[in-house]
């Protein structure tokens, strides 16, 4: 393969696990808000549904950095790793990785407890709704460093 393509896989399989990811974190937080309301008629029954799955999708968005910094190491016109627009991309996926890990997984792990124990749990569902909007607040921030690459 030549370092075109290879540099244009990975540009792909980055934003591929980036979507996917956000987009998986973004999922939850819409069943985030729907569990904040358990009075709401359905409410319950699209909770347990939703929430029955591990959600392994939102992983994705751990390897966003790795694959983007392996397409930039292999980018045809040279990898500049010092440039602003990385390390404020990398900044900026720190902050989505540190709500991933320490808000939006224990909320819905609480969601999950809660009902397997027939219980709701409006309060981890608040939670997740609003770090999922922080979270895909941050992916729109890295996206834009990523299209634009101010300098």
């Amino acid at each position: 393969m030549t370092a075109v393509v290879v540099y244009d896989v990975l540009v792909a399989l980055h934003v591929v696990s980036a979507v996917a990811g956000f987009g998986a974190v973004a999922i939850s937080g819409v069943y985030g808000s729907i569990a904040r309301r358990p009075e709401r008629p359905g409410a319950p029954e699209e909770t347990r549904r939703y929430f029955q799955s591990p959600g392994r999708a939102e992983w994705l968005v751990l390897a966003v950095p790795v694959l983007g910094a392996a397409a930039l190491g292999a980018r045809p016109a040279g990898a500049d790793f010092g440039q602003a627009w990385v390390i404020a991309a990398a900044v900026v996926w720190l902050a989505a990785a540190a709500l991933l890990l320490g808000a939006v997984r224990p909320a819905e792990a609480e969601i999950r407890t809660a009902n397997a124990a027939g219980e709701s749990a409006p309060a981890a569902g608040r939670r997740l709704m609003w770090t999922a909007a922080a979270s895909d607040l941050l992916f729109v921030v890295a996206l834009v460093l990523m299209v634009g690459q101010p300098g």
